[in-house]
């Protein structure tokens, strides 16, 4: 199997098994948790809550007219997305570092992407950490491999060795 075969795979993967944990966990959340008092997982540090969001991270742009929202976090979104993938797929001599990165966070907003689509423009989100009076907003596995994503790249960047992609 080819060098390039071997990333595909694994950017599958990587993507595949972010949108079902995703799409999994929040599907345990509706059903264990919508309509139901907060669970105090791991006292005052983990609590599970399930909310629904219409807008973005901590609910920005949630008051905005819908045709806005639907621009904003599902076509855009869509967009960016697509070139991402097909950024992976063309570039050659991607490192490992980058697919990763682009890997996560392409199945982390698929992950949201696909709750935005199926349930009326809305993502439920049902995970808080925190610490004292001191808190996170209210996220999902998909935001956790978003941000994952991010800091792969942000980590990798500028050590990977890239090697030019063979011309046909």
């Amino acid at each position: 199997m080819s060098p390039r075969m071997v990333k595909v795979i694994v950017a599958l993967l990587l993507v595949c098994a972010s949108m079902g944990l995703d799409q999994a966990t929040k599907s345990a959340a509706r059903a264990l948790l919508a309509g139901k008092p907060p669970v105090q997982v791991v006292d005052r540090i983990l609590e599970l809550r399930y909310v629904e969001n219409e807008g973005a991270f901590l609910s920005l742009g949630a008051g905005l007219p819908r045709p806005i929202r639907t621009v904003a976090f599902i076509a855009f979104p869509l967009v960016v997305l697509g070139l991402m993938i097909v950024s992976m797929l063309r570039k050659g001599g991607i490192g490992w570092g980058t697919l990763a990165g682009f890997s996560l966070i392409v199945g982390g907003g698929g992950g949201n992407l696909i709750d935005r689509l199926l349930r009326d423009g809305r993502v439920g989100d049902f995970i808080m950490i925190g610490v004292g009076r001191i808190h996170s907003g209210i996220f999902n596995f998909a935001d956790v491999s978003v941000l994952a994503g991010c800091a792969v790249l942000f980590f990798s960047s500028g050590k990977e060795r890239l090697r030019p992609s063979p011309q046909a």
